[in-house]
């Protein structure tokens, strides 16, 4: 949707031609300036999994391939002067488990947009360690500007109180909580293991094909206690254990969710993964202002 904007007119009387030249050049670097590039790019990276790690084969081909994605970005548009690495700890059990991840998007002057063709990942052994090697090609774009801050966390019930997390058990519930600076739009969408994304909101008997947010308000979304309209979603898997990623999409700019279908009562409307990628990477191109965020939850299987 295009937004109206008031133009004003000036009348200029052409005094001293070189003032006016300056002036039209200023006005045109300033644009030059602001306007964000955006560019094809390529990468490759190689992780290492020795066998101290905590990481499944999984969880090893996700990072390879987000690295490498970095690293094409970094060759294109260049890198931040910090880095951030969060140390995670997790609780299993009697075991308590520590990893490190490196949040890649802190580091790099640019922003993923899409896939151009799918990543390609080789494994080799090499001296007893695994080295998971991602080449990617996509289309990535330079930030100019500072994202809006959005704050938003996958939460789950434990002892009927809501606490954030990002490991869920066969059947569990979970919610998702939002804030953001400005009013704006959001949308959230559910990417499986099966080549299939899920449009978790809007929800299905919302016709709008968006949800407006406010300034500084906390939502909770998924929770019919708090919205009789809500949906809410359990989480499974056919298998023992599944990586899912939960998109949340924000923008201060009015955006309609993409052309998707119909499920049945036990499941949300739904889309394959590359016409969402495609859809995505529209809106990304012709709003600087929308914020995409990922995460990834894990959803452990039922064993009975």
């Amino acid at each position: 949707m295009q937004m109206n904007r008031g133009v004003s007119i000036m009348k200029l009387k052409f005094y001293k031609g070189p003032i006016l030249l300056i002036t039209i050049l200023c006005f045109l670097g300033i644009s030059g300036a602001n306007a964000e590039k955006t560019a094809k790019v390529s990468g490759k990276y190689t992780y290492v999994l020795t066998e101290n790690d905590d990481v499944t084969i999984k969880q090893a081909k996700i990072r390879a391939t987000e690295m490498a994605k970095a690293e094409a970005i970094k060759a294109e548009f260049g890198t931040l002067v910090a880095s951030d690495f969060i140390n995670t700890e997790r609780q299993q059990n009697d075991d308590l488990s520590s990893y490190y991840l490196m949040d890649t998007s802190s580091s790099v002057k640019g922003e993923w947009l899409g896939d151009e063709r799918d990543p390609e990942i080789s494994i080799e052994c090499v001296n007893g360690e695994l080295h998971f090697t991602a080449e990617v090609w996509g289309t990535a774009r330079e930030i100019c500007r500072a994202a809006t801050d959005i704050q938003w966390q996958i939460m789950k019930l434990v002892d009927n109180v809501k606490v954030e997390s990002d490991s869920f058990d066969y059947g569990q519930r979970f919610f998702v909580r939002f804030r953001s600076p400005a009013d704006g739009y959001i949308a959230i969408y559910l990417i499986s293991g099966d080549n299939e994304t899920s449009c978790l909101l809007p929800y299905r008997k919302d016709n709008s094909g968006r949800v407006p947010v406010k300034a500084n308000k906390e939502y909770v979304f998924f929770d019919k206690a708090l919205d009789y309209t809500a949906s809410y979603y359990k989480l499974t898997t056919r298998h023992p254990q599944e990586y899912n990623q939960l998109v949340l999409i924000y923008s201060p700019n009015p955006f309609t969710k993409c052309l998707d279908t119909s499920g049945d009562s036990s499941r949300p409307n739904y889309l394959s993964q590359k016409d969402f990628a495609k859809w995505l990477l529209k809106n990304q191109r012709a709003d600087n202002e929308m914020v995409v965020n990922r995460k990834w939850l894990t959803i452990n299987g039922n064993e009975n």
